[in-house]
């Protein structure tokens, strides 16, 4: 299986969380095939938009959500959601900012 990673961003309600303020003004990034090439393009977005404080890039690991069963004890770093932040800067997304009701 790839390691699917999303690339996303938008403007969050405070810069040390992940509450984003409009979820249909999210900017979509893309999906990459593995973490690498997935940070490369969040580090470019991110830079382009380190100006503004409220603005915030991040990458979801898209495998873990897909498969967690598969990576079930491959940390001892988990969030109570299950998911590890990215090494680089500790940011996750939570998975209930994704949903709309």
């Amino acid at each position: 299986m790839n390691k699917m990673h999303l690339v996303m961003g938008g403007r969050v309600k405070d810069p040390r969380g992940t509450d984003f303020v409009d979820l249909d003004k999210l900017d979509l990034v893309g999906i990459y095939p593995d973490y690498a090439t997935a940070e490369e393009v969040w580090r470019g977005n991110a830079q382009r938009t380190v100006d503004d404080a409220e603005m915030k890039y991040v990458v979801v690991h898209l495998h873990r959500l897909l498969e967690p069963e598969i990576n079930r004890g491959a940390s001892r770093r988990r969030s109570s959601c299950g998911f590890e932040p990215p090494q680089h800067e500790r940011k996750f997304i939570n998975p209930s900012v994704l949903r709309r009701d």
